[in-house]
């Protein structure tokens, strides 16, 4: 008897186990409920935030818009049914309602046109679509003060103003809205600059050397520098901290022989200096003369006639001078510089460029 009792105790204990694990279930599946219900409303209301920050930040964006347009709207409401029965009184039959597409639409249409090319490319010139709205601006105004003059001269000029006054509204506000001092001031020197550097290319254009192939082909060869824009020249330009321009180093070596002749003046020995390498002819200089001048003879009088300077040189003697001028530039030497100063051919200019250029500077 008692093992049945304690049989029923143990079922009604596990019953009530079994329902204590139900309710608290149920209370964990009702708290997920409400957890997801207030995740998804938190996400709504967050959405609606969202939505009307954007809808508040768009309207400020376009406020100027949202003023404009509907005066816009107005002026067409006045003046589109206006034309379509002048249209109709003009032409005697219903083609003469479209007459406010060319009187009221034509203007806009430029007009549009303007405002979407200054948003996408504001750099693209806009004169012939500006243009398109000054001539379907000067025609709408046109007929709508024919249509109005019968009435009036006053009646004409109103019917011409209400015609266009959506339009100039919209180009003063909207398509050429008023920038800032500081945005001003910065287009004026952007144009500035556009300007200065394409008068610059122009110049140089002119003055650039013209390669001619083999093939008949040609290119332009530019001379790199700093340079200055005056009248119809390029005048070499010296910048702090910056490297010099090839016309540097011609000044330079203008100086050093007025230098040089300045010392003869002055009572220094007779010597001549060869303007290429900038050494003494006969002197210590580190490239000899290939034919030394002859010694005058003192015993002949009168006075003594200045050795003639030699005119031919080595290659071993022209290199040495391009090495020379190679390291007195600094940094690699272009073949039309070796060139112009050695006064040697174009294609002897490139093989000494190239291999004056390997010895100095292996890493340009």
């Amino acid at each position: 008897m008692s093992s049945w009792a304690e049989v029923r105790r143990a079922d009604r204990a596990a019953e009530r186990e079994q329902d204590r694990l139900d309710a608290a279930a149920a209370a964990s599946l009702a708290r997920a409920e409400r957890s997801e219900q207030a995740r998804a409303g938190e996400k709504a209301r967050e959405r609606r935030r969202s939505q009307r920050a954007a809808a508040a930040g768009w309207t400020g964006r376009h406020m100027v818009e949202l003023l404009i347009y509907p005066l816009a709207l107005v002026c067409a409401v006045m003046a589109v049914p206006a034309m379509g029965v002048y249209g109709v009184h003009i032409y005697g039959n219903i083609t003469g309602v479209v007459l406010p597409v060319l009187s009221e639409l034509g203007m806009w249409a430029f007009a549009l046109a303007v405002h979407t090319a200054r948003r996408k490319d504001p750099d693209r010139p806009t004169v012939m679509l500006t243009a398109g709205i000054v001539v379907f601006a000067a025609v709408g105004a046109g007929l709508n003060f024919a249509h109005g003059v019968d009435k009036g001269v006053l009646t004409g000029v109103v019917m011409a103003v209400v015609s266009v006054a959506g339009v100039v509204a919209h180009q003063l506000a909207v398509a050429a809205p008023p920038r800032s001092r500081a945005e001003r001031e910065q287009a004026k020197v952007a144009r500035l600059a556009a300007r200065r550097i394409a008068r610059t290319r122009r110049i140089a254009a002119r003055r650039a050397v013209v390669a001619l192939a083999a093939d008949g082909t040609a290119r332009l060869v530019y001379a790199p520098g700093l340079y200055l824009p005056k009248r119809r020249d390029l005048v070499t330009a010296t910048v702090p901290g910056l490297p010099a321009a090839d016309d540097e180093w011609d000044a330079a070596l203008a100086e050093l022989l007025g230098a040089q002749a300045d010392r003869h003046v002055s009572g220094a020995p007779d010597r001549q200096v060869d303007p290429i390498l900038g050494t003494e002819l006969g002197g210590s200089g580190g490239v000899a003369l290939a034919d030394p001048p002859p010694p005058v003879d003192p015993a002949r009088s009168g006075t003594a006639t200045p050795p003639k300077q030699a005119r031919t040189r080595t290659a071993k003697q022209v290199r040495a001078a391009a090495v020379r001028l190679a390291r007195k530039h600094g940094k690699p030497v272009s073949a039309e510089f070796l060139r112009r100063e050695l006064k040697i051919a174009p294609d002897r200019a490139r093989s000494l460029r190239d291999d004056v250029n390997t010895e100095l500077y292996p890493n340009p």
